[in-house]
């Protein structure tokens, strides 16, 4: 069987795209659409500071599509609200009829606050949408993609987490982090069930990144919206092979972003022997190591702790 054309990499398939009223995820849902996929625009209109507002941003984009022969249809759903999520997986079913795959794109930048004195309202609605939000989004599309042993993910982290150093709250880097994480993890579990999990960490242009001259500078000249949706269609493709992945994404470029770790320094038993080596410690001039998984971290540890090379997976199954 041949592979399919690029013009029909998503024939046939259902895509919920949330917080597509605009900026990536607008640029998501027109190429989608353009591959053949039948697609749910959800945008609630919302500010940056992640205040409701109404779907007439989400039906926009709709229209485009429809106007260009693609089908989709519009939610003002929010996605922090379980009972809204569900309602939005809903709809597409009785849309479309199925549901294929699910890009969870939205996210807030909340209203910025310092680090000696925190807007809680402010931290807890960034978290709510982007890191709630996303694993309230992925609860209620499980079922549907568990039944049918088929699905693709698409999370949204960002570069913030690897840190300006400007200070702040963190609100948005923290939760950037936590759907790094939740993403590393869900997706080694998902491929069991046929449900590929991925996440992007996207350098685009947008109201998010216009809050900072700095980075809009960079942004405007360098990354264009457009240029990251090419490989979110490939990780949302059935020929996507990989689950559990995060890469970098912009300006027509897609590199593997993860976590390593180095041998370090052992065998100290005084703090002032990690103090003298802090150079070692901090792995300089040492090999890094990429683990797969929380497993083959601890095995490493160990092995660089001690000396003793193990497999926990083999211990696991000895008991």
């Amino acid at each position: 069987m041949s592979p399919p054309s690029n013009n029909k990499l998503l024939e046939n398939q259902v895509a919920i795209i949330t917080g597509a009223g605009g900026g990536l995820g607008r640029e998501y849902a027109l190429l989608f659409a353009q591959l053949g996929a039948k697609v749910v625009v959800n945008d609630y209109g919302g500010s940056l500071a992640g205040v409701k507002g109404d779907s007439s941003r989400a039906e926009a984009v709709v229209t485009e599509i429809r106007q260009a022969g693609g089908e989709a249809i519009a939610s003002g759903h929010d996605i922090s609200i379980p009972e809204e999520s569900e309602d939005l997986v809903r709809t597409a079913l009785q849309a479309f009829g199925a549901l294929h795959i699910l890009v969870n794109n939205a996210g807030t930048a909340g209203s910025h606050s310092a680090h000696d004195n925190i807007n809680i309202e402010s931290y807890t609605r960034t978290w709510a949408i982007a890191c709630l939000g996303t694993s309230i989004m992925i609860s209620k599309a499980w079922p549907t993609m568990a039944s049918q042993k088929y699905g693709r993910i698409i999370n949204t982290s960002s570069d913030s987490i690897l840190g300006f150093g400007a200070g702040g709250d963190g609100a948005y880097a923290a939760s950037k982090g936590a759907v790094f994480a939740l993403t590393k993890e869900l997706g080694g579990f998902g491929r069991r069930h046929g449900i590929y999990i991925n996440g992007i960490l996207p350098s685009a242009a947008s109201r998010m990144s216009d809050l900072s001259p700095f980075i809009k500078s960079i942004t405007r000249r360098y990354f264009s919206p457009s240029a990251v949706a090419p490989f979110v269609a490939a990780l949302a493709s059935r020929d996507c092979p990989c689950s559990g992945e995060l890469f970098s994404v912009g300006a027509g470029r897609a590199a593997r972003m993860t976590f390593a770790t180095c041998p370090g320094f052992a065998g100290a038993t005084e703090a002032t022997q990690f103090v003298d080596n802090f150079d070692a410690v901090l792995g300089k001039g040492q090999e890094l190591f990429v683990p797969a998984n929380c497993v083959e971290q601890i095995d490493y540890s160990i092995e660089h702790a001690t000396g003793q090379k193990v497999n926990l997976d083999d211990i696991e199954h000895e008991e």
